[in-house]
């Protein structure tokens, strides 16, 4: 109980332990994206006063009802674990080592097996990694006086057609240029990548829908309002309300679920929390075209740290 300046007085809770999960607990979630949302203003900000262009890419994939979200994180740290095996295996036999061949085809067993568990997060995951790397996006990245960095989201909605799991990527210049001339050549190819990884994991994406591309610009309000608002879009998730017509958000999922103990709403949530336990909502480009250094922000914080 605290005396407040006008002689009222206010109750609340102190020392309250915090879990830090950026996807299942709506407390944390929100003050964990209000921290990344300011990072994020600062960084476009800055590319703003130093004359840079930023652009927000979104990428997305079909999906049904049938798709997995994902593998949960014991599952994706022991397929880690296989595939190190593997290559073990591999330069063994390369090299004439003796090893273990009968532990090395039930490691092969066990690895196919949860490749094959693979839902549309991991598929997402891994079609994003083939977008970044290789000599196209060396190349890609060369354009326009080099591309700054990258600051890559992921968004996550359940709706008649399942999981709906699709990536917001902020892409910064370090000149001015425009929306087309970025969509096609960059854009353009960055999807093209991103296609061909989906298909290659037997998932799809349209022309028409599977991409969007937009120049981020001033606005008429205030400069850092601004950005802020352009912040919180690409990492508030859990705030945007009203999409019950495109998909429920996993918040929203949880709220039904304890508002209504709908049975397919809580199965649902379960796969969430398995689904999303262990992997990060925000992750920026490294080396020397992270937008981070470039900027001033210095190391990034941890979610259970913020």
């Amino acid at each position: 109980m605290t005396t407040n300046s006008d002689g009222t007085r206010s109750a609340g809770y102190s020392g309250l332990a915090s879990c830090g999960s950026v996807w299942c607990c709506p407390q944390c979630a929100a003050k964990i994206a209000t921290r990344r949302a300011d990072e994020l203003s600062k960084v476009m900000r800055a590319v703003d006063e130093a004359g840079g262009s930023a652009f927000l890419l979104t990428l997305t994939m079909r999906h049904d009802r049938g798709d997995r979200l994902g593998l949960t994180k014991d599952e994706r740290q022991r397929l880690r674990q296989l595939e190190d095996n593997r290559a073990g295996y591999e330069a063994a036999n390369a090299n004439r080592w003796e090893f273990d061949e009968h532990q090395a085809e039930a490691d092969a067993i066990e690895e196919h097996t949860l490749r094959q568990r693979k839902g549309c997060w991991d598929v997402l995951s891994d079609a994003w990694a083939r977008v970044t790397s290789g000599a196209a996006w060396k190349a890609d990245q060369e354009l326009f006086s080099g591309l700054l960095g990258w600051a890559r989201v992921v968004e996550v909605t359940h709706g008649d057609n399942g999981w709906h799991v699709h990536i917001h990527a902020l892409l910064c210049f370090g000149a001015p240029v425009s929306a087309e001339l970025v969509a096609g050549s960059v854009g353009a190819r960055m999807f093209a990548r991103w296609r061909a990884a989906l298909e290659r994991k037997g998932f799809e994406a349209s022309d028409e829908h599977g991409w969007d591309l937009r120049r981020v610009q001033l606005g008429d309000g205030d400069l850092a309002d601004y950005f802020t608002k352009i912040a919180h879009e690409v990492t508030g998730s859990h705030r945007k309300e009203g999409r019950r017509a495109g998909g429920r958000t996993p918040m929203q999922l949880l709220a039904d679920a304890v508002d209504t103990y709908e049975q397919s709403a809580l199965a649902r949530w379960w796969e969430w929390e398995q689904a999303s336990e262990g992997r990060r909502q925000l992750t920026w480009s490294a080396g020397s075209r992270n937008l981070r250094k470039l900027t001033g922000l210095g190391a990034e914080a941890t979610d259970e740290d913020i």
